[in-house]
């Protein structure tokens, strides 16, 4: 099992770091679905079911088959992109030092002093709960309102993006239906004698 573990882990590491360091977009996104696919090994191995079937269903299933259509549909221009590499370095090393310290704060022997949760999850463990069922017990008793707040976030992410894309073209013709539902016959119809030769 620790082998299993230590080849799975290996080729997430690999395709993660063939993501970022990919030239063609395509290639980074396939990548990226195949680093989806380790994690979820990854997930199952430690029992985690649940959360190995999400990534699964929703990253795979959703977000990187989305990710692959967008990158495939627009089209990138590679010579601005690589002009603007230097201007953002920078900005790019300040962010590569940020993750590095917390990953030294995170596998180092600190320790904060959190405050008890009033659930253990291990304790639901032995009562004989699956893990999906302990799950959802820990999200929505202790963790409900950061729960809702990630929820209202997304909200706001999706409405931001939805204006952002909005483009109003005056020029397309369109219908006006409070103008259609007051309109009266008189204003839209002529009645003519076809007898009659004057126009």
């Amino acid at each position: 099992m620790n082998l299993f573990f230590l080849i799975i882990s290996t080729l997430l590491v690999i395709f993660s770091a063939l993501v970022v360091l990919s030239k063609n977009t395509v290639h980074s996104v396939l990548f990226l679905i195949f680093s989806f696919f380790n994690a979820a090994i990854l997930f199952l191995i430690s029992n985690a079911e649940f959360l190995a079937m999400t990534l699964i269903i929703v990253y795979v299933g959703a977000v990187a088959v989305l990710f692959l259509f967008v990158v495939m549909m627009i089209n990138i221009n590679f010579t601005k992109l690589k002009e603007g590499f230097l201007k953002y370095l920078p900005f790019g090393i300040l962010l590569s030092f940020i993750f590095l310290t917390e990953l030294t704060v995170i596998f180092s022997d600190f320790v904060v002093d959190f405050k008890e949760p009033k659930i253990n999850i291990e304790n639901l463990f032995l009562s004989g709960n699956s893990n999906t069922k302990s799950l959802g017990l820990f999200m929505y008793t202790e963790y409900f309102i950061i729960f809702q707040m990630s929820a209202y976030v997304l909200l706001v992410a999706m409405i931001g993006a939805i204006v952002l894309a909005y483009n109003p073209k005056k020029k397309v013709k369109s219908q006006d239906i409070f103008y259609q539902n007051n309109i009266k016959k008189e204003d839209v119809i002529r009645l003519t004698d076809p007898n009659n030769k004057e126009k």
